[in-house]
């Protein structure tokens, strides 16, 4: 009688051992089945080193290449204190808002050189992108930063309708830059930055 409890007992292991590997394979199974538009952020990530004014990472499910255009201008303006591509690269009105109540400067080439020294910071000297990563994405124009960031821009615009209504689609890119500096000897990572991108009937512009 022992002896045949003994291998019931050894039976039902292999069966429970049988059964945890084939639940395991169906799971494995569904993983590989899920469509790539189920996939979330970043699964899809694609590396340009070329093809836009600074190298961009992204999710090419979720930014076009217009997108990650619009967003390598603005960092490219920003580090080589390029104000007249600085300027196409935002609203006109946030940057004057920039120029005038936060920096207080005389110009928008002040505002680039404060804007060019708030990353430098982290380097205490010139630096170059060798990298931007737009790591997430959220779109809630309603909460979040996103949220806050597009009341301040509303109560900045000055077009003839709300600025809600001015924009089709927003985001808010969670970034990381790669930096070089020291003629390339030295390389710095910083995280969790925020890009906010809103597209319009006008085309895409960037806010930092």
């Amino acid at each position: 009688m022992n002896a045949w409890k003994r291998v019931s007992a050894a039976c039902l292991c292999l069966l429970c051992a049988g059964m945890f590997l084939t639940g395991c394979g169906k799971t494995a199974k569904e993983q590989q089945n899920i469509a790539e538009e189920d996939m979330p952020y970043g699964s899809t990530m694609r590396e340009n080193k070329s093809a836009f004014a600074i190298p961009m990472t992204y999710d090419r499910r979720f930014v076009d290449d217009d997108m990650a255009a619009a967003a390598a201008d603005l960092y490219a303006a920003i580090q080589n204190q390029d104000a007249a591509l600085y300027q196409a690269s935002t609203f006109d009105y946030y940057a004057s808002y920039q120029q005038d109540k936060v920096y207080k400067a005389g110009s928008m080439d002040e505002v680039m050189q404060k804007l060019h020294a708030s990353i430098a910071q982290d380097t205490a000297e010139d630096f170059e992108f060798k990298m931007v990563l737009l790591n997430d994405v959220d779109t809630n124009m309603e909460a979040g930063e996103l949220g806050e960031i597009s009341k301040m821009l509303g109560a900045l615009y000055t077009g003839d309708t709300n600025f809600h209504d001015s924009v089709e689609d927003a985001w808010d890119f969670t970034v990381e830059f790669n930096l070089a500096y020291e003629n390339q000897s030295k390389f710095l990572t910083v995280e969790d930055q925020h890009l906010f991108m809103f597209k319009t009937k006008d085309g895409y512009f960037c806010v930092v």
